[in-house]
């Protein structure tokens, strides 16, 4: 289960993206995909309550009617997911604002699975100059009723639900687009070709860097659409024309990625808003019959510099969890795969590496073991695949960079030197700042619920045993001052290009071999909670092997080895305890 908790990634909701569908005699205007979701795929559970009213709203843009100037709103097109049960009667509308007069009604008796068609008593013919209109139908919620339907991609003006009519926009959820398509009929366009949506891979880039683009274009005509063309411009000068190889029939839809030059842009600034125009065309040059929706545009940020983004994933984990092995390859994996741009830390759970104030904060957030959090922004399963998918949809740039030093002095404390640097000016800047102990090659005994291969291969747990004595990797074993971080060190007032120190000492936490220990530094958004950038050391002044060994105040953990240095639970003769050779009968 993938909790939402903030957006790391770049948002791919198209603002005015439409589907038009034809029959027999009409045209259907929406956002959808023409599909019916079923009860398990798209539907909002909960919508309950004796004789409560419940809508679902789609808004039209000016920009789009536009293009169905003359054309006749004849009523609403209102697809019903599968349940047990349906309203008893369904009342289509159209009205000039969301919760304006009605300026066509129609009402539906006796509605049935997939799309129902409810006629208005009196068309509604389309002027071409309405700024917007919503179509929606409502039902009496006599029973429970769970037949809310969503399809295709989502847009921000195809998903409104309501109750008792007062509407929410669902558009953040990303289930799709309701179910819900205004019917017209009129002289029914022969080409209309489509941007339904574009986005930029990032936030930003940097200056004379390719612009990733994700565009989705569709064929809303019968005409075959042949190799259509995607012009591209920056800031009103052409830069790119990206040629589709292929035909579109109709209702056919395409997800094209191409990259456009970024060299036309050469002010000699930090920071600029570019404006990226999208015209779609017609290969043989013909002219579509609905212009409106050919055009498409977005804004982009150049920067002549940025600062590559650490990815942090804190993962709980433990012991006793069979399930954690998938966690641990996965994290193996990231920290091979992108040794300078990922921090894993292993937050442990119910075993002998447990820090008490990091477990209890992971165990608020996650709902299960093993689950993660990517730079406090979103909870994730920590496989590699959706880790590394994250990777690929992260802003991968940041406007901060952290550069980190530690060092153990003779008094056995630890001692944090973090350098941060900052591409703008910031007034009232608001960073909170924490820093972590980890620890490599900790023995453990590790539950393996992939021992045998029944649940197929996980780097190699499929041949070991359920319970199987390993190394493991990234575990915390401190987080100073508190997991949230501190307040008082980043100051408030950054001044571009200038590097400021923050030093923090504590007390050096329970380890079992100084070589293994490194150390990250948490850079936080006060405001958001989330890390928007980290550093680590790999190497710590003054701390060197077994001799740095203690026993933890807070967890009371003892560490013992034998006089080779290896780590044991119980012995008779020379042993080294908390780091002092003894005698144990």
């Amino acid at each position: 289960m993938r909790k939402f908790l903030l957006f790391l990634m770049v948002a791919t909701i198209s603002l005015f993206s439409f589907t038009v569908s034809k029959a027999e005699g009409k045209l259907y205007v929406g956002y959808c995909d023409g599909q019916i979701a079923t009860a398990s795929s798209g539907k909002i559970v909960g919508q309950t309550g004796n004789n409560a009213i419940i809508g679902e709203l789609i808004r039209i843009p000016g920009s789009t009617l536009a293009g169905y100037k003359g054309l006749k709103l004849t009523g609403v097109h209102a697809g019903l997911a599968t349940a047990s049960a349906y309203p008893e009667a369904l009342t289509g509308w159209i009205s000039a604002s969301q919760e304006g007069e009605r300026i066509a009604t129609g009402t539906l008796s006796a509605p049935v699975a997939g799309w129902n068609d409810i006629v208005f008593e009196t068309a509604y013919t389309i002027t071409g100059e309405e700024e917007e209109l919503w179509i929606g139908f409502e039902f009496v919620q006599s029973k429970k009723l769970n037949v809310i339907s969503f399809a295709g991609n989502t847009s921000e003006d195809g998903c409104w639900v309501g109750k008792n009519g007062k509407y929410s926009d669902f558009s953040s959820r990303n289930f799709g687009s309701l179910a819900v398509e205004g019917a017209l009929e009129g002289d029914i366009p022969e080409r209309d070709l489509v941007i339904e949506s574009a986005s930029t891979v990032y936030s930003k880039f940097q200056m004379g860097d390719p612009i990733k683009l994700n565009v989705q274009i569709s064929n809303q005509a019968n005409t075959v659409a042949t190799n259509p063309i995607i012009e591209v411009s920056l800031d009103g000068n052409p830069v790119y024309t990206y040629t589709y190889n292929g035909s579109l029939n109709y209702r056919d839809k395409a997800t094209v990625k191409f990259e456009i030059p970024s060299e036309s842009v050469t002010e000699d600034v930090d920071m600029k808003n570019v404006k990226v125009d999208l015209n779609l065309k017609w290969a043989d040059g013909s002219v579509d019959d609905i212009e409106s929706n050919n055009s498409y545009s977005l804004v982009t940020e150049l920067h002549k510099l940025l600062y590559r983004r650490t990815m942090v994933v804190e993962e709980g984990t433990g012991a006793w969890c069979g399930y954690c092995v998938r966690g641990l390859v996965g994290m193996k994996h990231m920290r091979e795969t992108y040794p300078d741009t990922f921090v894993g830390i292993g937050v442990h759970n119910g075993d002998q590496y447990v820090v008490s104030q990091y477990d209890s904060w992971m165990g608020d957030l996650i709902d299960g073991y093993p689950e993660g959090v990517a730079n406090r922004a979103v909870v994730l399963d920590p496989s590699a695949e959706e880790m590394e998918y994250y990777m690929s949809i992260m802003d991968p740039f940041a406007r901060e960079k952290v550069t980190l030093k530690a060092m153990v002095p003779e008094d056995k404390k630890i001692k944090f030197t973090a350098e941060i640097q900052f591409l703008n000016d910031i007034q009232n800047a608001a960073y909170n700042i924490a820093f972590v102990v980890l620890e490599d090659k900790l023995p453990i005994q590790q539950s393996n619920y992939y021992s045998g291969g029944s649940m197929g291969p996980m780097g190699g747990f499929e041949d070991m045993p359920s319970k199987c004595d390993i190394e493991i990797d990234d575990v915390a074993r401190a987080i100073y001052p508190s997991v949230s971080g501190s307040s008082d060190l980043v100051p408030t007032q950054i001044a571009k290009g200038e590097t400021y120190t923050v030093e923090y000492e504590a007390v050096l936490p329970t380890i079992v071999d100084g070589n293994n220990v490194w150390v990250a530094a948490l850079l936080i958004d006060r405001a958001t909670g989330e890390i928007v950038q980290a550093g680590k050391a790999t190497q710590i002044e003054g701390l060197t092997g077994i001799q740095q060994v203690r026993n933890d105040v807070e967890t009371g953990i003892e560490t013992i080895y034998d006089i080779q240095g290896r780590r044991i639970n119980s012995a008779s003769g020379l042993i080294i305890r908390n780091g002092r050779i003894s005698f144990q009968r």
